[in-house]
């Protein structure tokens, strides 16, 4: 691995990194890490991994170093325009890399990052070592942030919520889109048929408890997947906690439940904390 940066000046707040590889999605990822930075008074950390084919070796890449930085720095660039035009410090850096994935995860430790932004695209990069990939996903270094989409409107926020793991870091992101760029948040939750007034007082205590009193409500029944389907059509972007089983690790896997979130065609931000499982339940995880 090799890598250049450039650091911002005087910042102790969080870091939230931003892993770019894309330039049609940069300006989402990073519009979106500085609203989490500026929200928590952080830096973002906007890293571009330069993902180097197997059969190449670093050495050999880094011999491109020149074509490779002109790439990087016209990235890392419009990254550093965007990050400052929102505010916030930001660092810039360029990584080289055959581990894809792996390099991300590697990066957030390495940096001490206490949120990743990511998109989703990327995340699925490195197939080649899913099993270690998958474990990796469940072992977070800190918050992940994983965008599906290519244009981040955070004007209309839907948050699918039944409570439990997770669901404090999806409230948080709605409330830091609420505080920096005036995001309309509504919360939703799919209530068992003829539960829908026990729903609505979960939901209502919900809100209050996590900073989102005085959001829009929304109760519906039935098909949990259709009931986000219908909700996400009105709005610009869904925000999602993870489940118990981990979000990283479903997206490596392609799970049934991604699958139906990638029929919306809503953005959605999926969002997950660390797990706190003891380190035996991380050897011996029920697959």
């Amino acid at each position: 691995m090799t890598s250049t940066d450039e650091r911002a000046n005087g910042s102790e707040g969080p870091t939230v990194m931003v892993a770019l590889s894309n330039p049609r999605t940069e300006s989402a990822l990073v519009s979106l890490a500085a609203a989490w930075a500026n929200h928590c008074d952080g830096t973002v950390l906007a890293i571009h991994i330069v993902q180097v084919p197997d059969q190449t070796a670093l050495s050999v890449a880094a011999e491109n170093r020149e074509r490779i930085d002109a790439e990087s720095a016209e990235l890392l660039g419009a990254a550093k325009a965007d990050a400052e035009a929102a505010g916030v410090p930001v660092e810039t850096k360029t990584v080289l890399s055959h581990r894809g994935l792996a390099e991300v995860f590697d990066a957030a430790r390495t940096n001490a990052a206490d949120a990743v932004v990511m998109g989703y695209s990327g995340a699925r990069f490195g197939g080649r070592a899913e099993g270690v990939v998958e474990e990796l996903a469940h072992d977070l270094p800190c918050d992940f942030l994983v965008f599906d989409g290519e244009a981040f409107d955070p004007s209309r926020v839907l948050v699918p919520t039944a409570g439990g793991y997770s669901s404090e870091l999806s409230a948080a992101i709605a409330r830091a889109l609420r505080e920096t760029v005036g995001a309309e948040v509504s919360l939703l939750y799919v209530a068992e048929d003829g539960d829908e007034e026990a729903g609505r007082a979960f939901l209502a205590e919900w809100a209050t408890d996590h900073g989102l009193a005085d959001a829009e409500l929304l109760v519906d029944t039935g098909d949990v997947e259709a009931a986000i389907e219908t909700a996400a059509a009105s709005r610009t972007l869904v925000v999602v906690g993870a489940t118990e089983r981990g979000l990283l690790s479903r997206v490596v896997g392609g799970s049934l439940a991604l699958s139906v979130l990638e029929d919306i065609e809503t953005p959605v931000l999926l969002a997950e904390r660390p797990s706190s499982r003891t380190l035996r339940e991380r050897l011996f995880r029920r697959r």
